[in-house]
C-alpha cells in the first residue's frame, strides 16, 4: 500500500533522505519534561549548583515513568510513523513507551579548554543492544532523541555522523550471516568521515535519526547538564528491501536503498536466523535502580512524604514491574556478549561472541557480494 504523508513536508521528507534526520521544534509534551528532570539531581545525589559534587561526566540513568509515545511527544511520534511507513508498521508491544531514563552529559573542567575534532571522538554507534544485526533489521527502526534541556553548540549535544551511513550498510550487506552485538569496533571508518551534525536544540525539541545513522556524544564544553532520552521506534517486520511497488517504500527503507545505489535488493537474504535478548546496555542501567530509589524515599520523607509519594515504576508492585519488563525487552533471555547482573561500568573492548544457533538451515545460503550484482 502506497506510504501517505499527512504531516512530513516534502521539504521535510527529501531532508531526511539526505541527512538521515529531521528535527522536529518544541515535539516534547512540556509538563511531563518538567516533571520528569524536576528530580534528576535527587536521583543522582548531585548538588545542582556545585559541579564539584557531579562525578561523572557522562550518565545514563533507568526509567522510572513511561508514558505512550505518542502522549509524551505527539508531533514526533506522527513525523516517525510517516518515517517508516504508517503506525500499522509499529510493533505495538516493544518501546511504545517513552520514559525517563535520563542521558546525561555534564562535560568536565578539561573539556572547558580543550577541543577534539569528530573524527577523533569515540564511541561511534548505532542503537542496537538486543538482536542480531542484519541489513533488513526492523527492531530499531528509527532513533529518537528526546531534549530535555537547552542545548548550546559546543554543549555536548549528540554528534551525527551523516556520510558514515554508505560504509555501514555496504557492511550490513557483505554479511548476510548477521552481526552480533556489540559492533561498535566495526564503525573505524568514521574517522574518513566529513559531514557531521551537532545536535543543538531548545528544551522540548526533538530529532528522529534513521537508525543507521552513526552518533556519538560530543563533548561538553560549558560543563552544564544536558539532558536527553533516546527512544526508539521498533518495527512488526524487518525492512522489506524488495518491493513490488516502489511507492509501498517507507523513507527508512529508500535512505538504505540509496546508500547501496540500488532501487530493490531481490537477490538479498539473510542467511542466519534472527536472535533477540536482554537489551546488553540496559544491565548497566538498572544497577543503578537500588540507589536512585533510596535517594528518591529519603527526599520524600524530608518533605513529611511517605514511600508512597515517589513515582516510581519498581514501587507499583510486581506486576507493574513485570509489564514494565515485557514493554522494554527486559524478559528476553541474556545474549551471548551480556554484561553479567550488577555491572556499573560499560566496555566493547571485547572478543565478540556468537550466539550459537541450533537447527539453523538457513546458514547453508550462499551470500552475495555486493559487488557481483549490478545497480
Amino acid at each position: 500500500m502506497p506510504v501517505e504523508y499527512k504531516y512530513l513536508s516534502e521539504e521535510q521528507r527529501a531532508f531526511f533522505l539526505k541527512h538521515g534526520w529531521i528535527k522536529i521544534p518544541q515535539a516534547m509534551n512540556p509538563e511531563l519534561r518538567k516533571l520528569w528532570l524536576d528530580d534528576v539531581w535527587v536521583r543522582l545525589g548531585y548538588d545542582e549548583h556545585d559541579p564539584s559534587t557531579w562525578t561523572e561526566e557522562y550518565v545514563k540513568l533507568p526509567r522510572h515513568r513511561e508514558v505512550r509515545a505518542e502522549e509524551f511527544a505527539p508531533d514526533a511520534w506522527r513525523a516517525a510513523c510517516e518515517l517508516v511507513g504508517s503506525e500499522d508498521r509499529v510493533m505495538e508491544n516493544r518501546e511504545r513507551y517513552n520514559g525517563d531514563n535520563f542521558i546525561l552529559n555534564f562535560g568536565s573542567d578539561h573539556w572547558k579548554t580543550h577541543e577534539v575534532p569528530p573524527q577523533e571522538v569515540t564511541g561511534w554507534h548505532t542503537d542496537n543492544d538486543w538482536y542480531r544485526q542484519f541489513l533488513d533489521s526492523a527492531g530499531s527502526a528509527l532513533v529518537m532523541i528526546h531534549c530535555f534541556t537547552d542545548i548550546l553548540p559546543g554543549g555536548g549535544g549528540t554528534l551525527l555522523c551523516e556520510d558514515g551511513t554508505t560504509e555501514l550498510v555496504k557492511t550490513l550487506y557483505d554479511h548476510p550471516q548477521g552481526l552480533e552485538v556489540p559492533f561498535a569496533q566495526r564503525w573505524t571508518h568514521v574517522r574518513n568521515c566529513k559531514v557531521f551534525t551537532e545536535v543543538t536544540a531548545k528544551a522540548g525539541d526533538t530529532f528522529i535519526c534513521h537508525c543507521y545513522t552513526l552518533h556519538t556524544a560530543s563533548k561538553n564544553h560549558h560543563r552544564n547538564l544536558r539532558a536527553i532520552t533516546n527512544p526508539h521506534v521498533n518495527l512488526k517486520e524487518p525492512f522489506n528491501l524488495n518491493r513490488a511497488d516502489p511507492s509501498d517504500y517507507s523513507l527508512v527503507e529508500q535512505l538504505i536503498l540509496d546508500r547501496l545505489g540500488r532501487t530493490s535488493l531481490p537477490e538479498w537474504h539473510i542467511t542466519a536466523p534472527r536472535r533477540t535478548f536482554y537489551p546488553r546496555n540496559y544491565t548497566v542501567r538498572a544497577s543503578r535502580v537500588p540507589e536512585e530509589l533510596e535517594r528518591m524515599i529519603a527526599a520524600a520523607r524530608a518533605k513529611g512524604l511517605g514511600p508512597e509519594s515517589v513515582d516510581s515504576i519498581y514501587l507499583k508492585g510486581e506486576e507493574a514491574i513485570r509489564e514494565h519488563e515485557r514493554r522494554n525487552g527486559f524478559d528476553l533471555p541474556d545474549g551471548p556478549n551480556a554484561y553479567a547482573k550488577g555491572t556499573m561500568m560499560y566496555s566493547d573492548d571485547i572478543v565478540v561472541k556468537r550466539a550459537v544457533d541450533e537447527n539453523a538451515d538457513l546458514s547453508m545460503i550462499e551470500p552475495v557480494k555486493l559487488g557481483e550484482v549490478k545497480a
